[in-house]
């Protein structure tokens, strides 16, 4: 039999060599991998019952639970794409995701399940929920389906390589989602090669930060499973969660961006660092004190720090014994991976790139030269080759693993009482990446609206996470002569010089 790169090809393997191992944890809840070999299978024929087949698209908004990983394998035994979407986003910011994605089927924790009548400009959509249990749903109940289901292994459904396992969105400086559409075999290979940094099977796990609507959390899980090692996720990563969560587990494996890596530097429930052995972060800058802390805190941990991107995947790396003789770098590219810098601008080649982004040519070709991706970051080679990130060509902010369109948040700011115009831009911050900060003209002179009058303005119809974290009062916003638009780069400069 032909072993073909496939995502569940990963829990496959776990399956036929330890059926009852620790695969996940979330609070007091364990599964193994045979139980959610058997819960996809069941799940798998739920869907195919659905008209869910190879090349049918999910959407998918929920809350994370187990559950999950049993769901999102029965859509790669199908074939189908999935596609996850940020829990924290309200039903009118997924509607023109919706739009773009045009769905098969929308997924949705009992929590949304009041969408079971969405509808979009050119269709309704199905909807069906999850994680109800026995409970009556207003959409179609899969627990309830699933539970009259077969567990048996399926046929061979003939997914190839190159289907589409996953649509992960992101967003371009208007707002408008963009879907990275990433191969079975791009995955396969993210996974594989990421995982290389753990050496050898088995061991204690790792423990999971990333939120599971972003594709590096399905990349560390399909990483840890692929050496038969279990993911443990928490309900929410505040520092006290966290801290408990390595006291139960003592996971071997850890990995926060910045922001997070405050919160458990700050807990105050108390966990014995030394079982960490691998301790690593991740952004275009990282701040060299913060890695000095997490040694002080993680005695016994081997350190790195990240650099990728959802439509790269895992791109540079900096070694444990490179962070104090390279400050601020993101260090070499990762096996498999290439990089150059053309006109200031890192650009980056390896196997495991997306394939483009879904049904939209132009935005694809932008970023793509030549079979390189133009990553959109400014970057600076050292004379031993170890890359560093200086700027930012894309207007979008990254604030805490999130993307954030300027454009998005500024329209929703329209009708602030006392602004007469705004615009959003991101200033660096050593624990957020980039903070998201309104440059506001104001009608007359006074005081600038407090954060708490922005927020309230903002409400629940924009998620928390674009909220502006700063607010500041300038003269006047320089635009461009031609088109009179917004010349954000020169309003950075403009807030910085104010610090």
């Amino acid at each position: 039999m032909t072993l073909l790169r496939l995502t569940h090809r990963i829990l496959d393997l776990a399956v036929s060599t330890t059926p009852n191992g620790l695969a996940a944890s979330l609070e007091d809840r364990t599964v193994t991998f045979s139980e959610v070999d058997r819960a996809a299978n069941a799940m798998a024929r739920v869907l195919q019952s659905l008209g869910i087949g190879r090349g049918s698209r999910i959407l998918f908004q929920a809350e994370m639970a187990l559950d999950h990983l049993a769901f999102y394998f029965a859509t790669q035994r199908l074939g189908a794409a999935f596609v996850p979407v940020n829990p924290a986003l309200s039903p009118d910011e997924v509607r023109p995701i919706a739009e773009y994605i045009r769905p098969d089927l929308l997924v949705l924790d009992p929590a949304r399940q009041d969408g079971s009548s969405f509808a979009t400009a050119g269709a309704d959509i199905s909807v069906a929920v999850l994680g109800a249990g026995e409970a009556a749903t207003s959409g179609i109940n899969l627990d309830v389906l699933a539970g009259k289901a077969s567990t048996a292994p399926l046929p061979d459904l003939g997914v190839s390589e190159d289907d589409t396992h996953a649509i992960f969105l992101t967003s371009g400086s208007t707002g408008r989602p963009k879907g990275v559409v990433l191969s079975h075999r791009a995955s396969w290979l993210r996974s594989y090669l990421g995982a290389s940094r753990f050496v050898t099977s088995g061991g204690r796990g790792e423990l999971m930060t990333f939120p599971m609507f972003h594709w590096a959390g399905w990349n560390y899980l399909m990483e840890n499973w692929a050496h038969r090692r279990a993911a443990h996720f928490v309900s929410r990563p505040d520092g006290d969660t966290l801290a408990r969560a390595i006291d139960r587990w003592k996971p071997a494996f850890f990995y926060c961006i910045p922001a997070i890596w405050e919160r458990v530097l700050a807990a105050k429930t108390p966990f014995d660092g030394s079982v960490v052995r691998s301790a690593a972060s991740g952004t275009s800058r990282f701040d060299p004190v913060l890695m000095d802390r997490i040694r002080a805190r993680f005695p016994r941990a081997y350190r790195a720090a990240m650099y990728g991107s959802t439509e790269f995947g895992g791109a540079l790396g900096l070694n444990d014994s490179d962070i104090e003789r390279k400050p601020g770098s993101v260090g070499l590219p990762n096996p498999g991976n290439e990089a150059r810098i053309v006109d200031g601008e890192l650009q980056l080649r390896s196997m495991s790139m997306m394939d483009g982004y879904f049904e939209l040519p132009e935005q694809t070709a932008e970023v793509f030269i030549d079979g390189w991706y133009r990553s959109g970051d400014l970057a600076e080679a050292d004379a031993e080759g170890y890359l560093t990130i200086t700027g930012r060509r894309r207007e979008v902010i990254r604030s805490g693993g999130e993307t954030v369109a300027p454009a998005e948040v500024e329209l929703a700011m329209a009708g602030l009482p006392g602004i007469r115009s705004v615009a959003v831009i991101g200033v660096p911050d050593p624990v957020w990446g980039e903070l998201v900060c309104a440059a506001v003209v104001l009608e007359r002179s006074g005081e600038c609206p407090s954060l708490e009058a922005l927020r309230a303005h903002l409400g629940p119809a924009l998620a928390a996470f674009k909220h502006p974290r700063r607010i500041v009062a300038v003269d006047d916003l320089p635009k461009t002569p031609a088109t009179g638009q917004i010349m954000r780069s020169r309003v950075r400069e403009m807030v910085l010089q104010m610090d």
